[in-house]
């Protein structure tokens, strides 16, 4: 049977994650109150293990939590969600649940270099109203699932749109910004794709990253050629190799 840790009890468990886990950032916008989820133990007035399930599916795992206590959670938890699981490069080559998970190889880059070229002068521009209204309606949808408002969005999001006579080509978010760390997002659009404009954008916004003092979390799946090139471009080294565990519901 789950035990869900009230919200308000929650800084029961921050030091049981001592321990840097890839997407990091995340966790602890969660565990600072940023963003929403749950959070499942093995004592709810002392607990020594925990899992924290985050509500856009990321889930993550305690440090001393051992393999036996971790399947019997998610295989509850799984019954009334579907979740990703981040998966430390410390706990393979075990894997929980192996007949119902899909193993996903990840790649996490932080270290960082000088770029390996020039960006191209397209223009780069913070987010705009009048730029959101441009973007694909699909793309507008998914940041109000995130954000619940454009103007939530404007408020708190931050990052760049590349632009070319006034239409957007790409835009480059840093989200899940906590502890000095945040991800990078990236998207380009169609048919705005192979001109560089990524390039600029993820450069632009690494600089302005900088000048804040924050370190950009660049994380992608290792078959994600497309993403794994465009880091490298822009100068990330050493990637750290780790994945998700997809886990669909199971009813």
């Amino acid at each position: 049977m789950l035990k869900q840790l009230p919200e308000e009890k929650k800084n029961l468990v921050t030091g049981l994650f001592k321990n840097r886990q890839p997407n990091n950032s995340a966790l602890w916008c969660y565990l600072d109150g940023i963003m929403p989820g749950k959070t499942y133990v093995d004592d709810l007035e002392n607990p020594t293990k925990a899992i924290c399930q985050l509500d856009m599916s990321w889930t993550y795992i305690s440090d001393d939590a051992d393999l036996k206590w971790i399947e019997e959670t998610l295989r509850e938890i799984i019954k009334s969600a579907w979740i990703q699981v981040i998966w430390a490069p410390s706990r393979r080559p075990e894997y929980p649940l192996k007949e119902l998970g899909k193993i996903i190889p990840r790649y996490e880059y932080i270290e960082r270099n000088a770029p390996l070229k020039q960006p191209c002068g397209v223009e780069i521009t913070p987010f705009t109203s009048e730029l959101f209204d441009k973007l694909p309606e699909d793309y507008q949808k998914w940041h109000l699932q995130n954000y619940n408002t454009k103007e939530a969005f404007l408020e708190k999001a931050f990052g760049f749109y590349a632009v070319e006579n006034g239409e957007v080509c790409c835009e480059a978010e840093a989200a899940f910004t906590a502890n000095g760390y945040t991800e990078m997002g990236i998207y380009t659009f169609e048919p705005y794709r192979r001109k560089g404009y990524a390039f600029a954008a993820c450069l632009h916004t690494l600089q302005e990253l900088e000048k804040r003092g924050l370190k950009a979390i660049w994380a992608c799946d290792v078959e994600n050629v497309e993403s794994v090139g465009l880091a490298q471009k822009l100068g990330f080294v050493n990637p750290v190799e780790y994945d998700f565990i997809f886990f669909p519901q199971v009813n």
